[in-house]
């Protein structure tokens, strides 16, 4: 269970199963598996199961999508699937981690020390980076 203390530099999460990466481990990372350019970052939805990519979330800009939600909310809150529930089995849904049910495994630390949960990294492309 991931609990979440409030603070006034913003809000601070902790559990046994939750890792803690700095941010500039993430972007390593995301960089070593998808390449520079972080449009073709892609990311699990801890809900659903849904792999989705930055680039995927700009048709949907005029809905207020933005290619960052791609590590924090599923597409399916954009694309037109909001009635499907998280953990219904239905993929995309809706889920967010900015929701009241916090299903992030990883959170990155930012260098003034706030924390972003992030849904996970999908496995990355055969081959490595795109």
């Amino acid at each position: 269970m991931i609990t979440v203390t409030h603070t006034p530099s913003g809000p601070s999460l902790d559990g046994p199963t939750l890792k803690k990466v700095p941010k500039d481990e993430w972007l390593a990372e995301a960089k070593k598996r998808f390449g520079d350019d972080p449009l073709n970052w892609k990311f699990v939805c801890p809900s659903c199961g849904h792999i989705q990519s930055c680039v995927d979330f700009r048709p949907y800009k005029d809905k207020g999508a933005d290619p960052n939600d791609a590590y924090f909310s599923c597409i399916g809150r954009f694309d037109g699937h909001m009635k499907t529930s998280m953990l219904s089995g239905e993929s995309p849904c809706n889920y967010t981690l900015g929701g009241l049910f916090v299903l992030a495994t990883t959170v990155v630390v930012l260098e003034d020390g706030r924390q972003l949960p992030v849904f996970e990294f999908a496995p990355p492309a055969e081959g490595g980076a795109a």
